[in-house]
């Protein structure tokens, strides 16, 4: 499989395709299907739209001694994230904001090596709107991503919506129902067609607390990184526009050591778990639909 994607992009002329395939891969192994392979479609339908570059073009319209903010220019934003966090900080506090690439994939990618190599940090961004207002079918937010890492291998990767976009259509792909309270259809009522809810929108965690959390993340995101907001952010799964949203990500180099954890079942021991029992096995289980899609490229 890891050979077949990287074929994929390599006659694109991708410019860092491993880095772009490990990290599907790694989101699929960990449970994150949501954004794993399914994620290489709309790459690769906006690499051939010309909507998203197949070369790094990403421009650092500020820096200072604590933070950097980039222009990513339609670059394809797991590369770009990749080299950012790779680079030395001595400031006891850095933050990056980038805005305009492409999808980055799951958050937690990124946070995890942080938290691997001593760094605490916290990561958020935007995306298309595909989250409802309580009560109501108009799509106003993103799922308001955010990953928090904790030294040595702690992270907390989550939404702050009911369920991603990309598990409702794995599920439509895989001709399965979704549970009750995760999306309403374009009359506003729950369902469990991912067809309804995908006319429709995802429900917030939270009721209306939820839903202002993530209006004001998004709206953090915005004023920070210089992207666009709400309803006005496109490009990450209709990718025949080009990219205008944003993420940030903060670094903490001075940190003291967390002693005593206070509960053992932390977000993403499941996930290193499910990682594990794929790595035995020797493969990566694709479902026959996303395997066609993905041959007809």
């Amino acid at each position: 499989m890891r050979q077949f994607l990287l074929e994929l992009l390599e006659k694109r002329g991708v410019q860092g395709s491993e880095v772009v395939v490990d990290h599907f891969l790694e989101a699929e192994i960990k449970g994150h299907s949501s954004h794993g392979i399914q994620r290489m479609i709309p790459l690769l339908r906006g690499l051939d739209a010309g909507t998203i570059k197949s070369h790094l073009d990403f421009k650092v319209e500020r820096e200072t001694d604590s933070s950097k903010f980039v222009d990513g220019n339609s670059s394809i934003g797991i590369v770009v994230w990749d080299l950012l966090i790779r680079e030395r900080r001595d400031s006891d506090v850095f933050m990056i904001a980038v805005r305009n690439s492409s999808h980055i994939g799951y958050l937690g990618y990124y946070t995890s090596r942080l938290a691997s190599a001593g760094i605490p940090s916290i990561m958020f961004g935007n995306a298309e709107p595909s989250v409802v207002a309580p009560g109501t079918s108009r799509r106003i937010l993103s799922t308001s991503p955010i990953s928090i890492g904790i030294p040595p291998d702690v992270v907390l990767d989550m939404s702050l919506a009911s369920t991603s976009r990309g598990r409702i259509l794995e599920a439509k792909r895989r001709g399965e129902r979704i549970p009750l309270g995760w999306a309403v259809g374009p009359d506003g009522k729950e369902t469990d067609d991912p067809d309804l809810a995908l006319k429709g929108g995802i429900i917030p965690i939270g009721g209306k607390k939820g839903f202002f959390l993530s209006l004001f993340l998004d709206m953090l995101t915005a004023t920070i990184s210089g992207s666009e907001l709400s309803e006005n952010v496109v490009g990450v799964l209709d990718t025949s526009k080009r990219p205008n949203k944003g993420e940030v990500l903060i670094m903490f180099n001075y940190h003291h050591e967390v002693k005593h954890v206070p509960w053992e079942e932390l977000p993403g021991r499941h996930g290193l778990k499910i990682m594990n029992e794929i790595k035995r096995s020797g493969y990566v289980e694709v479902d026959n639909s996303l395997l066609s899609s993905l041959k007809e490229f």
